[in-house]
């Protein structure tokens, strides 16, 4: 049997885990194909997976991400494979959902994997535990100077998050950090308290803090709260290459594991279209 694997959207840690499971266990009686979609032409390469490293986390990635063209003829694409499973973000699933999960001619599997855990029906995605300590470890770094030197204003720092933060991911970090942060859905009386709360934290002891946004929020930031603020303002911003991390956290390898151990599941038992969800209580295939 043959089965492929695409991946749309991003590549986050783990998911260079979940390809070498796949390719351990299916080797020997399947034939295993990674399909990549060239950005420019909408053309689909097929290559047989046959040699993965045994450092998966230290290897290159053995797929690239895929371009998703606009009315792209799905059908044709993955007509070749028995079964394809599709690994990708929120933006990735809008079209599994409206473009692939409808055909019958073919048999699909979604697998969320997101830096920001902004997938509906997930309570936890793969890559976001990995996504945190990076950033964290960023922040805190920066803490670590600000907190040595002494300015006659206290000090903001602020970090911007490109791509999709969700409120629910901006809220983690500030609270790792120590922070504050700008809701991505924020309400005009949000802005206030932030500014009310961020000043309550400066004391005679504590001269600095750190403020947390998603890059959309940028100007707000600028405009509607550092114009009311007297700080010494000061930010960075933290693109999604950093967000990915080196290396997977404990629990992004185990979220990996337990991702890989449904798909093969689905593969050896000759399931049809569905999608992978992580629950609190585990991971479910609807």
């Amino acid at each position: 049997m043959k089965v492929g694997v695409i991946v749309l959207g991003c590549v986050p840690s783990g998911v260079k885990q979940i390809l070498h499971r796949l390719y351990e266990e299916l080797a020997s009686m399947h034939q295993l194909f990674g399909l990549e979609i060239d950005r420019e032409s909408g053309e689909v390469t097929y290559t047989e997976l046959k040699e993965v490293s045994d450092a998966p986390y230290l290897s290159h990635a053995i797929l690239k991400v895929s371009s998703t063209p606009v009315n792209y003829q799905w059908n044709q694409a993955l007509a070749p494979m028995d079964m394809t499973v599709v690994i990708g973000d929120a933006h990735a699933k809008e079209i599994w959902q409206t473009s692939i999960a409808n055909k019958e001619a073919i048999r699909t599997l979604f697998v969320p994997v997101s830096i920001y855990n902004n997938m509906k029906g997930n309570d936890w995605t793969l890559g976001y535990d990995t996504a945190l300590n990076s950033i964290t470890q960023n922040v805190l770094k920066v803490q670590d100077t600000i907190h040595s030197l002494k300015y006659d204003k206290p000090r903001l720092f602020g970090f911007s998050i490109e791509g999709n933060p969700s409120t629910n991911m901006l809220q983690d970090i500030s609270l790792a950090v120590d922070g504050n942060y700008l809701a991505v859905d924020y309400e005009e009386e949000e802005i206030t308290a932030l500014c009310d709360a961020i000043m309550k934290r400066y004391t005679y002891i504590k001269t600095s803090n750190v403020l947390i946004y998603s890059e959309t929020s940028k100007e707000v930031i600028q405009n509607s709260v550092i114009s009311k603020l007297d700080v010494d303002w000061k930010y960075t911003e933290i693109d999604e290459a950093l967000c990915m991390g080196v290396n997977p956290t404990a629990i992004d390898r185990i979220l990996a594991n337990e991702l890989a151990d449904e798909v093969l599941r689905w593969i050896k038992n000759n399931c049809l279209t569905g999608e992978l969800a992580v629950q609190k209580d585990g991971i479910q295939f609807k």
